[in-house]
């Protein structure tokens, strides 16, 4: 399971197995680069993530706030590309809303990002976040894992 949380200037991903963080970090393109190249440095940098570990699925943490209409659109794009690239690959995907992500992790709604961390930290054994992009794109693998095993979603 790979776990998205989307960014254009910072994208995090996580890679894990049975609550087993395999590899988590950020892409960061240059910030000198054009919004196209930047698209382009994080697709092409996750592809070679999908290639590495073939997961079944991809859970992407959905954008549902930006702070202009021009950043939301930038926004669908990148996350746009993220879907092409899975479903290339022929890997399944959820998008779930932060606020879904949060409860789930959390039991509450409007958790903040430190009860967030606090609880992927103990779930997955994993204290070694760098930042919050990593944490969250955990706790957005770890709901499709919860999402899972309700039967909520089918395979």
């Amino acid at each position: 399971m790979i776990g998205i949380d989307p960014g254009i200037n910072k994208l995090g991903y996580s890679v894990i197995e049975n609550f087993k963080i395999l590899e988590c970090g950020i892409l960061k393109p240059p910030s000198k680069l054009t919004f196209e190249e930047k698209i382009e440095f994080i697709l092409k940098n996750f592809k070679k993530i999908l290639e590495k570990y073939l997961p079944d699925i991809v859970s992407i943490e959905e954008v549902y706030v930006a702070k202009n209409v021009k950043t939301a659109l930038n926004m669908g794009i990148l996350v746009g590309g993220i879907i092409s690239v899975i479903l290339s690959y022929n890997i399944k995907f959820f998008l779930i809303p932060p606020s879904e992500i949060k409860k789930m992790i959390t039991g509450k709604g409007s958790a903040t990002k430190e009860q967030v961390k606090f609880m992927v930290e103990n779930l997955t054994n994993f204290y070694n976040f760098k930042n919050f992009e990593e944490t969250d794109a955990t706790a957005s693998a770890i709901s499709a894992i919860f999402k899972l095993k309700e039967k909520c979603f089918t395979l």
